[in-house]
């Protein structure tokens, strides 16, 4: 069975399977434990991960998109519960990748934002947790740091889509390039040919 999106989640948190509440699960936990020592995370990149650029550029907007948003749903309330931060997110990010998002990610994104001491948990409950803003989320707030980051990500990933059509583009004019070559080539010996059989009458 295929992980649950965020949108199925919200409609419908009975039908939760083992996987996803097991990803919650592991998220809280990670929320617990991690604090501020956590390692940067690099969203899933290794040298064996196989994915493309455009797949990595495309997952570190999606992360920074997502937590910008839940940035921001912090900015009229100081504690709230993960039901009204999903709202939130859900009323001001692309609709495209949240209803196709897996779950994970979005707990991913919470969990980096308490790892990283921008957000604390508050109380801890299967389906529907409590989360903090603390002063260096406030910080980070103030400054949009993560709507920056996520609109720098926007930039790099068209950026890097359009490389990528233009390096295609530049390798079918060489093919045609050497095409053309080939044609011009083809003329002139014709042509020598013609001179020969002229010269020869």
């Amino acid at each position: 069975m295929s992980v649950m999106t965020l949108k199925e989640l919200s409609d419908h948190p009975e039908r939760a399977s083992e996987e996803d509440l097991k990803a919650l699960a592991e998220s809280v936990r990670l929320i617990k434990e991690m604090g501020k020592s956590v390692e940067p995370l690099i969203n899933g990149v290794t040298l064996e991960s196989g994915r493309t650029k455009e797949e990595i550029a495309y997952g570190y907007y999606v992360d920074t998109m997502l937590m910008a948003a839940i940035l921001e749903s912090f900015t009229m309330v100081k504690e709230q519960e993960y039901k009204d931060i999903s709202k939130f997110v859900f009323n001001c990010t692309d609709k495209a990748f949240y209803w196709d998002m897996p779950v994970t990610t979005y707990y991913s994104c919470l969990a980096k934002l308490c790892a990283i001491g921008l957000l604390k948990l508050t109380k801890e409950d299967k389906y529907n947790p409590s989360f903090a803003i603390t002063d260096d989320g406030v910080a980070a707030l103030r400054q949009q740091t993560y709507a920056n980051l996520a609109q720098t990500a926007l930039f790099n990933l068209k950026t890097q889509q359009l490389n990528d059509k233009t390096l295609e583009l530049s390798k079918r004019a060489v093919r045609q390039n050497w095409l053309m070559l080939v044609v011009a080539l083809a003329s002139v010996v014709v042509a020598i040919v013609g001179v020969i059989v002229a010269l020869r009458k």
